[in-house]
């Protein structure tokens, strides 16, 4: 089985790209062609309609694995059609190419499909409301996709962190070698999930394929503030701060984007354990072990 693996520099997809390989052939894509720590890659422009068809036309992919997306909520509000084309349009072209080809496309969405509100997880089948333009462009390719036909993952998730790549985790050891003091939202609640534990669960969704919506998070919830505190102490216990910042909970008002957050961003997980018979580990423990990878 060849797997076209659609944005494979990101901090998902690159862990997409370790553990797929082990099942399948592999084809990784970025934007620009660009290599990885040395690794080849093929470039596929997302915003550009032929560049897409042609390089699909050559690579006959079995399985779609789309990691890629406009994932900067603030900027989508001012680059929203940037925005579209890539979370919108080009999902309408993969899952067409899927359709007409019976190839299976797993394509990574977002809990910003939800409106936020309310305390309980959301399930697959609570109603959606998106409040931004990223959350917007992100349902109208989970919508684009179920219309087209195809045979299809739509994965949600949530509050993605890795080792590399642009996330939470990552700006909060920055700012802590930067600044005594850091305040953090902490009235959004959500669930911190690892790369690694979605492209785990990926691969093992492969091995008994049950098309469908899903939601893989980590287990657990917190706010922003609670997963800050998490990385502060953590990283102090395994050398990598030599001591903690103070930390200032705030309220979502003291911290304006432009772009509306959802208040509540924990997804049930559920279905997709019981479907794939698979345990999500807690966002901790995950946590604890993507750090140990930053160990230096």
């Amino acid at each position: 089985m060849r797997v076209l693996l659609i944005g494979a520099n990101g901090q998902l997809g690159f862990e997409l790209w370790r553990n797929l390989q082990l099942q399948q052939e592999v084809v990784p894509t970025t934007r620009d062609g660009s290599e990885i720590s040395g690794m080849n890659t093929l470039g596929l422009d997302l915003t550009d309609a032929t560049d897409i068809e042609l390089k699909l036309k050559n690579i006959k992919p079995d399985i779609i694995c789309n990691a890629a997306a406009f994932t900067a909520v603030d900027a989508a509000e001012a680059e929203q059609e940037q925005a579209r084309l890539i979370n919108t349009e080009a999902v309408d072209k993969l899952s067409h190419y899927a359709k007409l080809h019976e190839s299976l496309l797993i394509h990574y969405s977002t809990d910003y499909v939800f409106s936020g509100q309310g305390e309980d997880a959301w399930t697959e089948k609570d109603e959606t409301g998106p409040l931004s333009v990223y959350g917007q462009t992100k349902l109208a390719g989970e919508e684009a996709i179920i219309k087209s036909g195809c045979e299809f993952l739509i994965l949600r998730t949530a509050w993605v962190f890795a080792e590399r790549g642009h996330n939470f985790l990552r700006t909060m050891l920055r700012l802590a070698q930067e600044r005594d003091e850091i305040s953090v939202v902490n009235d959004q609640a959500g669930t911190p999930t690892w790369a690694h534990t979605l492209a785990v669960a990926t691969a093992a969704a492969l091995y008994l394929p049950q098309t469908g919506i899903y939601h893989v998070t980590n287990a657990g919830s917190t706010t922003w503030f609670g997963f800050a505190k998490h990385i502060f102490e953590q990283a102090e216990k395994i050398g990598l701060l030599e001591r903690q910042p103070k930390l200032t909970p705030i309220a979502t008002d003291a911290y304006p984007t432009a772009a509306p957050r959802p208040k509540n961003s924990v997804l049930n997980c559920e279905k997709f354990e019981k479907i794939f018979n698979v345990k999500l580990p807690h966002w901790t423990t995950a946590l604890q072990l993507c750090m140990q990878r930053m160990k230096p």
